[in-house]
């Protein structure tokens, strides 16, 4: 795997996890890799700037790609951590389905990695729309009777 590519993916793994640490399962042998190498190598303020803000990752990639190309026995093992932790990330498989009946409603059902619901929405049909019609006439017609 080319230097710059394991560099970009080594930081996005990482970033997911301590932006969202659900979205990735276990990142610990990728971080306690990177941040071990970047401690051994006078560099560990640069990991810790990282750590602090993830969105901000320039410097930590263009190092990590240095390390890539100066260190092969570095590089195996952060292309093992990397699949490592992505092979154990959960499912991100999330979906969401509408099934309309016609215009009484239908149902609305959201499936993801953590929820699964199935909601019925009944809006009513043409029956109960004419019953108010009914209703609102018959009001109507009744205050008039009794206006005069």
């Amino acid at each position: 795997m080319p230097a710059e590519k394991l560099a970009s993916d080594a930081v996005e793994v990482l970033a997911t996890a301590i932006l969202d640490p659900a979205a990735v399962a276990r990142p610990t042998e990728l971080h306690d890799l990177v941040r071990r190498w970047f401690r051994l190598n006078g560099r560990l303020p640069a990991f810790e700037a990282f750590a602090a803000n993830p969105r901000d990752d320039a410097w930590i990639r263009d190092l990590l790609r240095q390390a890539v190309e100066r260190d092969a026995a570095f590089a195996r093992s952060l292309s093992a951590a990397v699949d490592q932790a992505r092979a154990a990330a959960p499912s991100q498989n999330n979906s969401a389905h509408l099934y309309a009946d016609g215009a009484r409603g239908g149902t609305f059902q959201v499936s993801g990695r953590d929820s699964h619901r199935k909601v019925a929405i009944d809006i009513g049909g043409s029956g109960l729309a004419l019953l108010t019609v009914i209703l609102v006439i018959g009001i109507v017609l009744a205050v008039l009777a009794l206006q005069h």
